[in-house]
């Protein structure tokens, strides 16, 4: 098994003391609600576990609203989101860590939501109850607007203005409050060692002081830390200044300018853009300071800066996203691949990590220009094994690699060449990743058209089901809060169902139980693609969902069909079984069954 290499120990003495080799995956994108549901994410385990070292999610916590990211959290011992229920979380992260791959949590601390202006839920873990109070918010949240109106209600805020930048969306939290920091470390020991999550990324780590984080690492002890300080070099060096005890910094922090280099040189088509000087607007990346680079964790997209949607299209780099992704692993720093490019393009990329590992290349590995121009680009990076030259831009091949390197990989705007012995074993990578793409095809023809059953019994009614697919988020059942759906009496107790075509591998359906506008619902259940059987109850307000697929004895429900494909076996996956194992379920002419 793949050994994961920390980035963090508690004492501070040894952190960043080493080169880091990690490649980290962003696993999500804005409204990647199928693309990231945990049971999806885990079905890629092994093929994840071979090219990423982390992989960074979505905050897991609940916030009671369909379809929500999780920047705007109301709880944090509860943990059914819109990507999946808590036991297919802990799943996704217990089968992770077991392949070697960590998973770093999205962790919102900076502001916390709220039911109605000051009230915060109260939260019960391992018999201790904690709760954000009125007290707990800012003096100047809001821009004062929370304080005047706290004065006409009679409610207390802090007596402390915020330590950082404000965000209007949500009360800002007082880092100094002895509260907060309680409920905050408790929710960060939870993450680690009750979930098994590896590390931490912090969200707008400018909205309060650096020191705390600080503190909160210490206390958490995350074997990765990284922080979202959007800003230019200077501004996101003092940040990781701020996080130091004994003299080292706890944490590292995405390279802002690193992406904006790229965007620059990419939608300006203008490549020497990538070496750019020290005077630029934003100063030089940290990946481009030797005392700053064990820290950089270097990016080229992410969810705040992708392309939306026409009405929110952020800053979105236009084209040559190879070059760009290319030009990342070839840099020193921590690379972070995004979700939507990696879906986009897995064998390029799958090459360049591959390339990367076998130079050998870390967080501290040296480079050096080799030629700049309008067109294109050269950089060479020297790593423990190795070195590898990566040739960028509109005319890549203008470039002629000196003796001695050979080229690896290529494509219209990018070329990898690796020196001759380390090249050697490059055979080695060209006939796994074949292997997967075969494996690949081979699963999309094997695809079998059928239908999929959505079972529901509810202790609760009225019932409804809200339904919308992956075929551009269409809607099955109309606008929230969808409609009530049929319903069949098994085995004496009401079952509320209801079937949809599944035409082809890559097409699913979510699905949210509710019992109607302003009225509880569960979280997005998503990437539905088979019959799925489910309890439903309330709870504190929410209704609660639980999979009992697989101890509902399905094969007495219904009366087989005949056909002249009746006799054929296929897995939950839509791929025919020669030998179906007894007590697994599987789909035989469209219907579920139960192999006894």
């Amino acid at each position: 098994m793949k050994k994961f290499l920390l980035l963090f120990t508690f004492v501070f003495a040894t952190l960043f003391s080493s080169a880091q080799s990690e490649v980290m995956l962003q696993g999500f994108y804005w409204d990647s609600y199928g693309d990231t549901r945990w049971t999806k994410l885990t079905e890629q385990a092994d093929e994840l576990a071979r090219y990423f070292d982390l992989i960074w999610v979505p905050n897991s916590g609940y916030c009671e609203a369909r379809n929500n990211m999780g920047y705007m959290p109301l709880y944090y011992f509860n943990q059914n989101s819109s990507f999946g229920s808590e036991a297919e979380l802990r799943s996704m992260i217990a089968t992770f860590k077991e392949k070697g791959l960590g998973t770093v949590a999205d962790v919102v601390i900076n502001h916390h939501n709220t039911n109605g202006w000051y009230s915060f839920p109260a939260e019960t873990y391992k018999g201790v109850t904690y709760q954000l109070q009125s007290t707990d918010i800012c003096r100047n949240d809001d821009g004062g607007a929370t304080l005047e109106q706290a004065k006409i209600d009679g409610v207390e805020l802090s007596a402390n203005n915020d330590t950082g930048e404000g965000w209007d969306g949500c009360r800002d939290l007082d880092h100094k409050s002895a509260n907060v920091q309680q409920v905050v470390k408790a929710y960060l020991d939870y993450l680690l060692n009750d979930l098994g999550y590896t590390g931490f990324r912090y969200d707008m780590v400018k909205g309060y002081s650096a020191s705390f984080t600080a503190d909160y690492n210490t206390s958490s002890k995350p074997s990765f830390s990284v922080g979202e300080c959007w800003d230019g070099s200077s501004v996101i060096k003092a940040w990781i200044d701020g996080t130091k005890v004994n003299g080292t910094p706890t944490s590292s922090a995405f390279d802002f300018q690193f992406r904006y280099r790229v965007r620059d040189a990419i939608n300006q088509n203008n490549w020497s853009l990538l070496q750019g000087n020290a005077s630029d607007a934003g100063g030089y990346p940290l990946a481009y300071q030797e005392a700053y680079r064990p820290y950089a964790v270097t990016f080229v997209e992410n969810h705040d800066t992708e392309y939306r949607s026409s009405t929110a299209q952020q800053d979105p780099i236009k084209a040559d996203t190879l070059a760009a992704n290319a030009y990342l692993l070839a840099m020193p720093g921590t690379p972070c691949v995004f979700l939507k490019h990696w879906l986009n393009a897995k064998s390029d990329l799958k090459r360049m990590i591959s390339a990367r590992r076998l130079a050998g290349i870390t967080s501290t590995s040296t480079f050096e220009k080799l030629a700049s121009a309008q067109l294109y680009y050269v950089v060479k990076t020297t790593g423990a094994t190795g070195s590898l030259i990566c040739v960028v831009g509109k005319t890549p091949a203008a470039y002629t690699a000196p003796a001695g390197y050979t080229k690896v990989c290529s494509a219209s705007d990018y070329i990898y060449y690796l020196d001759d012995t380390t090249a050697a074993g490059w055979d080695a990578v060209e006939t796994q990743i074949a292997a997967e793409v075969q494996a690949e095809k081979e699963k999309e023809q094997q695809f079998t058209p059928h239908t999929a059953t959505v079972y529901v019994k509810a202790e609760f009614t009225p019932v409804y089901f809200y339904i919308w697919d992956s075929n551009n988020n269409t809607q099955l059942n109309g606008n929230w809060p969808g409609k009530q759906p049929a319903t069949k009496v098994i085995d004496g107790e009401t079952w509320y169902y209801q079937t949809v075509d599944i035409n082809a591998a890559n097409y699913y359906f979510n699905i949210i139980f509710n019992q109607g506008s302003g009225k509880p619902q569960t979280s997005d259940i998503t990437n539905l693609t088979s019959d799925k059987y489910y309890t439903a109850t309330i709870a504190d307000g929410i209704v609660q969902y639980t999979d009992v697929t697989a101890t509902v004895d399905v094969k007495s429900h219904f009366t087989p069909h005949t056909s002249d494909h009746s006799s054929r076996i296929y897995n939950l996956m839509g791929i025919e079984v020669k030998q179906p194992l007894k007590g697994s379920l599987y789909i035989q002419n469209g219907k579920i069954i139960l192999v006894r």
